[in-house]
């Protein structure tokens, strides 16, 4: 009888239950955030990889389909390069129809961007009848993302993979 009634005046838990219980969730809170933030910066850099790739399609073809490289808009705080997070050549080629939506870096700040800039045939020593373009991202999230996805764009006077986290061109090759 006595046991019944312990059991029964017993309605709650203790204050060290609730204790136990929300350690336990902020230990397992501390495991899953890592963990779930790293899914999401592969799935950014994976985003900026096929943005490029769909800026750079773009880019083709407006130069198969005008004999030019789209403008852009020089900007001295990057070193003349236009940039996505307030550049000019993005917005050419939507408004021309060579890409259906402007991509843009997923975090698109001064940190995280896309970068092009066309250049004069010849320019760097590399071969070619004209001018030609250079286009990378400038960083990835993730150190396995940015080991595997390298690109390459480079001419005997410059390596533009050295300086982007990915980089591609066209336009102008390399001759040894």
């Amino acid at each position: 009888m006595l046991l019944m009634k312990l059991s029964q005046s017993r309605k709650g838990f203790t204050l060290i239950e609730l204790i136990i219980v929300v350690s336990i969730l902020a230990i397992l809170a501390g495991v899953m955030i890592p963990r779930l933030s790293g899914r999401a910066a592969k799935a950014r850099d994976a985003r900026r990889l096929a943005d490029i790739r769909a800026i750079s399609t773009a880019i083709t073809a407006f130069y198969a389909d005008t004999g030019e490289y789209p403008d852009f808009q020089e900007n001295e705080t990057t070193g003349g390069w236009d940039v996505s997070f307030d550049g000019n050549f993005i917005n050419e080629l939507v408004n021309r129809g060579y890409l259906t939506e402007a991509p843009q870096d997923p975090i698109n700040d001064e940190k995280y961007h896309y970068r092009y800039y066309r250049y004069d045939q010849g320019s760097y020593s590399c071969e070619g009848n004209t001018p030609f373009y250079v286009i990378g991202i400038k960083r990835f999230e993730t150190n396995e993302f940015t080991m595997a996805n390298r690109g390459f764009f480079r001419c005997r006077g410059r390596d533009w993979a050295t300086e982007f986290a990915y980089v591609t061109g066209d336009g102008a090759s390399f001759q040894q």
